[in-house]
């Protein structure tokens, strides 16, 4: 049956999407893994245009779309909705993104390796400033929230232009958002990651299952990514600290007790992760959360 075959399960050929945090990291990889495999615009929102150009520049077919914009103001997403109705009728997926690391939550040991004292302890998680702890909430929760909602008429949009069904044929997927969270959103050990980083992750992770009840009877899909080690801009500082060189996608690069693959996750994982969730093969997901870890959830203190 060529209903079964990889390029249609997997295709998203025609595929109208929305990325923010699209300039870098894992945005790029999902913006680059669309345009790569027949999206037909791919609309990456960020606040420095010239990562987003970058991002354009590195596409195979020419269709990702650079959109300045800041997911923390509801003016500047307002006017990125507006920028991307002005080129399109419709999207099919969003992809909200953006995020950022905060303070670290483990106070480090003393040079004799034993642990902080309380006194220490409560020195060091009460030296970041309020306004550093905020911006990570105001980023990967509110700033994922606002920028569902602000997308919503363009995904409904999608299916407004929607053929009646066919009996005996599979439907085409329904809209979709994609909230991009992390595994710390499960993870009970604070590392470097931090109180603000994993709050606000788990927030995001209660979140997707939230609007995926709240867009039920709108037939808008809520799907949600927690990634694990990916090497980016964004993670950089772990991987230095950790002593791995590269982006340490090969076996061995890490100890099994931190990643039981002994990798991190590669732009393949991601990338083939994307084409499942907006293909036709994950046209049935809807309140799913998809971890991406290499097992690492199984190795610490964790619930999922």
């Amino acid at each position: 049956m060529e209903a079964l075959e990889a390029r249609n399960l997997f295709s998203v050929n025609g595929l109208v999407a929305v990325i923010t945090g699209g300039g870098s990291g894992l945005g790029r990889t999902l913006a680059l893994a669309l345009d790569a495999n027949g999206a037909s615009k791919v609309f990456v929102i960020g606040r420095r245009e010239s990562k987003l150009q970058e991002t354009a520049s590195l596409g195979l077919k020419g269709s990702i779309i650079p959109v300045v914009g800041d997911v923390t103001s509801k003016e500047s997403l307002k006017a990125a909705v507006e920028k991307v109705a002005a080129q399109t009728t419709h999207i099919d997926l969003l992809v909200a993104n953006s995020g950022i690391m905060g303070p670290s939550g483990s106070a480090p040991p003393k040079p004799d390796g034993s642990p902080a004292t309380v006194a220490e302890l409560q020195e060091f998680l009460w030296t970041p400033s309020l306004e550093e702890f905020s911006q990570v909430t105001d980023i990967n929760f509110t700033g994922a929230f606002y920028t569902s909602v602000a997308f919503l008429s363009l995904l409904d949009a999608a299916n407004a232009k929607r053929l009646p069904p066919v009996t005996g044929v599979l439907s085409p997927p329904r809209p979709q958002i994609i909230i991009m969270s992390s595994n710390a959103a499960f993870i009970r050990q604070v590392s470097v990651a931090g109180y603000a980083y994993g709050g606000s992750k788990a927030a995001a992770t209660l979140l997707t299952k939230m609007l995926s009840t709240t867009l039920l009877g709108h037939h808008i899909r809520v799907n949600g990514i927690c990634p694990g080690p990916y090497h980016s801009e964004m993670t950089e500082f772990i991987y230095e600290a950790s002593g791995i060189s590269g982006k340490g996608i090969s076996e061995g690069s890490f100890p099994k007790q931190f990643i039981p693959l002994t990798r991190s996750g590669a732009p393949e994982d991601i990338a083939g992760l994307i084409l499942w969730m907006a293909g036709a093969a994950g046209g049935y997901l809807n309140g799913s959360i998809i971890v991406t870890d290499g097992g690492r959830l199984s190795a610490m203190p964790s619930s999922y």
